[in-house]
């Protein structure tokens, strides 16, 4: 939705933009950059993990390393904070007089609430299909079937948050 909503701008819009870069620009910038490093490291450990185990260098049934030790899901975390850094970068431009007037709207209370609204849509979609319906759910059942008896996965599992990691 963010990213309609500003191609959907008219381009008179964007020349009407300051020059300068805003606050949404650089923590959005930084949030997409470091979600899209985490998603990408974590799928990658995991594709090394599954290499190696196929190759027998290991015998670990699951994957306890790496960014996999701070998050069950660090992958999904990587995705869900990468829309969030597309969201900040829109939501700055939706919210700008620029924006509100592209969007044919008076750039009142109102009309920066629903720039806002527009581009947050995106990002709590993605993170509650990942948190609530097909990401971690599926991938929850399917390991706690696997190695729900086994005490290091349930010591895994207690000690590593599910999507957000720990520092």
């Amino acid at each position: 939705m963010p990213v309609l909503a500003i191609n959907s701008l008219p381009a008179a819009s964007f020349a009407a933009l300051p020059a300068s870069i805003a606050i949404t620009d650089v923590i959005g910038i930084l949030l997409y950059i470091g979600g899209l490093s985490f998603e990408v490291t974590a799928d990658r450990q995991k594709n090394k993990w599954v290499q190696e185990k196929k190759q027998k260098v290991h015998e670990e049934e699951f994957l306890t390393r790496g960014l996999w030790s701070k998050s069950r899901h660090p992958n999904y975390f990587g995705e869900a904070t990468l829309w969030t850094g597309i969201a900040t970068i829109a939501g700055g431009v939706l919210v700008r007089n620029a924006g509100q007037s592209g969007m044919g709207l008076a750039g009142g209370l109102g009309g920066r609430a629903l720039g806002t609204v527009m581009a947050g849509v995106s990002p709590a979609f993605v993170t509650f299909l990942l948190l609530k319906v097909s990401g971690i759910p599926l991938s929850e059942d399917k390991y706690d079937k696997r190695y729900g008896d086994r005490k290091d996965y349930q010591e895994w599992k207690k000690n590593t948050p599910m999507f957000v990691p720990k520092l």
